[in-house]
């Protein structure tokens, strides 16, 4: 149940939000030119947000190549990994980064002679100014941030509140449904090699790994806000539900995540009792290397990251544990899915940290919970 504050919270960010969007219906011209798609051949999307952000937008990209039949360049921003997720993507023709020089964008973008930009996150002011200025005739937004400014310089916008609490892949098709592109059938797209594919045996031999389960248990938040995370459940409980998968489905489990997370993977290995059944794989993997895991293994346990995103690509049963947030919009694209979440307990924050320091949302899902969905997608498959 929501709190007092989260509800005046979002109360005021919803005013705000249409108060911005009525500005620019009233005040931005850009919204009077017409597009017209047979002039659209070079395509440019920008998408400055997460790995699992940047995963749940690969359903875009097949409908526009068929739609236009257009080159499509990405810019994405300067987190480690991000741009990995479109390596060998066949849509992508360009993986470009946001500079730091404000004209060095521009020059940048004007070089490439974009017709359509689709400014996904965050459509700023700056950020559509740049786009404006590097001479992008037609411009399609957005998800403004608030202190990001008035999203102006636009052609085509979308409502700026998700009332019918749509999925974020059906959000982001919404951008391309304004100028009359659909995929009816979205899914989540990761292209993994033959060599990622023969390295990743080679690994799993060498290792003596037959059937496995994947437990990510760490995230960039853990370092910092261990502590008082609504995300991170308990290393104690990891390792019962470890203990089990091992005895019950004699699955070995890497436990997987970066180098600064290791120190908990090792915490939930020193609780583990069938300890030759683990495998800490911390930094074992690159996003790449990663995703190749996880494509053949039997089960995913994860919180709410981008790995649960990329699993959504191959439809691996996954057990998704959710502390905080909207489940419904943020549920991976993934039929083979459980999302744990308790709605009684949350209280719609959406804060990677608790401030009551109680973590009652992400201490609410249980061991038997857990266990119980994991049975329950391993019978399916």
């Amino acid at each position: 149940m929501k709190s007092i504050p989260t509800k005046i919270r979002e109360k005021a960010k919803d005013i705000f939000s249409i108060f911005e969007y009525s500005l620019w219906l009233l005040a931005d011209i850009s919204k009077f030119k017409k597009i017209n798609k047979k002039e659209i051949k070079n395509v440019l999307i920008i998408h400055l947000g997460s790995i699992g952000e940047l995963m749940i937008i690969t359903s875009l990209f097949p409908a526009l190549k068929k739609e236009l039949n257009c080159n499509i360049s990405i810019m994405i921003g300067n987190g480690k990994g991000k741009d990995l997720i479109y390596k060998n993507n066949p849509y992508i023709s360009e993986i470009l980064k946001l500079e730091e020089g404000f004209k060095k964008n521009i020059e940048e973008l004007k070089k490439r002679n974009f017709d359509l930009a689709i400014i996904l996150y965050p459509a700023t002011f700056k950020i559509n100014l740049i786009c404006l200025l590097a001479k992008i005739k037609y411009r399609i937004g957005c998800f403004p941030i608030v202190k990001g400014g008035p999203s102006f310089f636009l052609t085509k916008r979308i409502f700026p509140l998700n009332l019918d609490k749509k999925n974020a892949v059906e959000e982001e098709l919404d951008m391309i449904r304004q100028i009359g592109i659909d995929n009816q059938n979205p899914k989540l797209e990761f292209y993994i090699t033959d060599k990622e594919k023969k390295d990743l045996n080679k690994i799993l031999k060498k290792l003596k790994v037959k059937d496995y389960a994947v437990v990510h248990a760490g995230g960039s938040f853990l370092v910092k806000y261990k502590e008082y995370s609504s995300k991170i459940w308990p290393s104690e409980r990891y390792a019962e539900v470890i203990d089990y998968l091992a005895e019950k489905y004699n699955f070995k489990i890497f436990l997987t995540g970066n180098k600064e997370e290791e120190i908990f993977a090792k915490e939930i290995y020193e609780k583990v009792k069938n300890k030759k059944n683990v495998i800490i794989a911390n930094e074992l993997f690159d996003i790449r290397g990663l995703a190749t895991l996880v494509s053949k293994a039997k089960l995913l346990i994860a919180h709410g990251t981008g790995l649960v995103h990329i699993a959504a690509a191959f439809n691996l049963p996954s057990v998704v544990f959710e502390g905080r947030g909207d489940p419904t919009i943020w549920h991976p694209w993934n039929i083979n899915c459980k999302q744990l979440f308790h709605p009684e307990v949350c209280t719609g924050c959406s804060r990677d940290t608790c401030r009551k320091g109680t973590r009652e949302c992400i201490l609410s899902i249980t061991i038997q919970e857990v266990i119980q969905a994991s049975d329950e997608l391993l019978k399916k498959k």
